[in-house]
Parts: structure tokens; C-alpha cells; sequence
């Protein structure tokens, strides 16, 4: 009478390592992409706190009639630039080619490193 020894084959052992593979590679892929959705995430959180901050910075300014540009804030990796345009009540639109008339728009963007942008816009009113 011959004793069956228990135990795994060689073709039980790849398979088991093969699905251990594609599970491992499984998660590891997730986290890469997690790490990417952090990255951006991070970028237009920074682009939304540079763009308000610089509304406000605008706000707080004194009114300048036909400014060349009012202050900019600056961040290593971020591009600010703001806009004056220039309201016209007889065509009730704002250009940068109107005269003055004591009602600005000013238009706010902030571009990120890699790409992402937003912008603002934001009325100034002459005392």
C-alpha cells in the first residue's frame, strides 16, 4: 500500500505567484495614480489660494486710473498676470481700448507649472 504524501505541485505554486504578481501590480498601479491625482490636486489648490490672493491684493489697491498694471504677487513655478479693461456705457462693454470712466474690470490668471490655469474677474469702482 503506497502513502500519498500531501503537498503542492510545481503547477499549483506558478499559478499561486502568477495571481500574487497581478495582484501586487494591481495595487502598486493605484498608487502611482493616486500619487499623480495628489500632485495635481496640490498644484490647483496652490493656483486657487495665488489667484485669490492676488483679487484681493488688487482690491485693496487704490483706484488708478488707466493703470499699467496694478502689483503682482509672485510664486517660483507660477505665472500672475492681471488685465484692466475698461468699461463703455454706450456699447455697455469693458475693453482695454475704452476711455476711463471710473469702472474698471480686472481680469486675474494664474497658470501652474504644469499647465493648469484659472482666472478671475473682479470690478473696481472710482471713488
Amino acid at each position: 500500500m503506497r502513502s500519498r504524501q500531501a503537498g503542492m505541485t510545481l503547477i499549483e505554486t506558478t499559478v499561486a505567484v502568477a495571481l500574487l504578481a497581478v495582484i501586487v501590480v494591481s495595487i502598486v498601479s493605484g498608487f502611482a495614480a493616486i500619487a499623480i491625482a495628489t500632485r495635481r490636486h496640490q498644484e490647483q489648490t496652490q493656483v486657487d489660494r495665488l489667484i485669490r490672493s492676488q483679487a484681493e491684493y488688487v482690491k485693496s489697491q487704490a483706484y488708478q486710473v488707466k493703470p499699467a498694471a496694478y502689483p503682482l504677487l509672485s510664486q517660483a513655478g507660477y505665472t500672475i498676470s492681471e488685465q484692466a479693461l475698461y468699461y463703455d456705457p454706450l456699447t455697455a462693454s469693458f475693453s482695454a481700448a475704452n476711455g476711463e470712466n471710473g469702472l474698471q474690470e480686472i481680469v486675474v490668471s494664474v497658470t501652474g507649472p504644469s499647465g493648469g490655469s484659472e482666472a478671475l474677474d473682479l470690478l473696481k469702482v472710482q471713488p
